[in-house]
């Protein structure tokens, strides 16, 4: 009876632990999450915390950004509704975005990916990373790192110039 009861109260303790314990499923999760988000938005949104935030971490000034501007920050209802129609306006043909490393570390996880699109500007092929926090099985937060250069001379009517320094003659 001993030897039961001990059993027991292993057998529940291992169960609370694994309970708390992250899994690299949050690394699965984050890596479809975009596919999902691009493909099939009501099963994305199944996957998102009740407070969930999405930043996105360009520095392009909204004056430059013409009227399709991405805010910094969005809630779990705004980044379907506000978000994507922007990325929708930027990337009319849509993008193909691929995972290419996935670095998880229990409710912190980072995906590196390459885009492909055509933006109204010409190729639009970004690389990502998007990095997130799970919250409770759920995704808590996640933000979006790219190339600002390629997201201003791509997508919006920026060019880059050369500035020559002015001699102190």
């Amino acid at each position: 009876m001993k030897n039961f009861a001990l059993s027991l109260l292993l057998s529940i303790s291992m169960l609370a632990c694994s309970q708390n314990m992250p899994s690299d499923k949050n690394g699965e999760i984050a890596e479809n999450f975009i596919g999902l988000v691009l493909t099939q938005p009501n099963e994305a949104q199944k996957l998102l915390h009740d407070d969930f935030k999405f930043r996105y971490m360009g520095m392009i000034p909204d004056s430059h950004m013409g009227d399709s501007i991405i805010k910094d920050s969005y809630n779990k209802e705004t980044y379907f509704s506000e978000f994507l129609e922007v990325v929708g306006a930027l990337v009319p043909d849509g993008i193909v975005l691929t995972p290419i490393k996935t670095i998880s570390d229990g409710n912190q996880v980072a995906v590196v990916m390459e885009g492909i699109a055509e933006g109204k500007n010409g190729s639009y092929n970004n690389k990502y990373v998007f990095t997130y926090e799970f919250n409770e099985g759920k995704i808590f937060t996640l933000d979006e790192y790219n190339s600002d250069i390629l997201v201003a001379t791509r997508l919006y009517d920026n060019k880059l110039i050369t500035i020559k320094p002015v001699s102190a003659e």
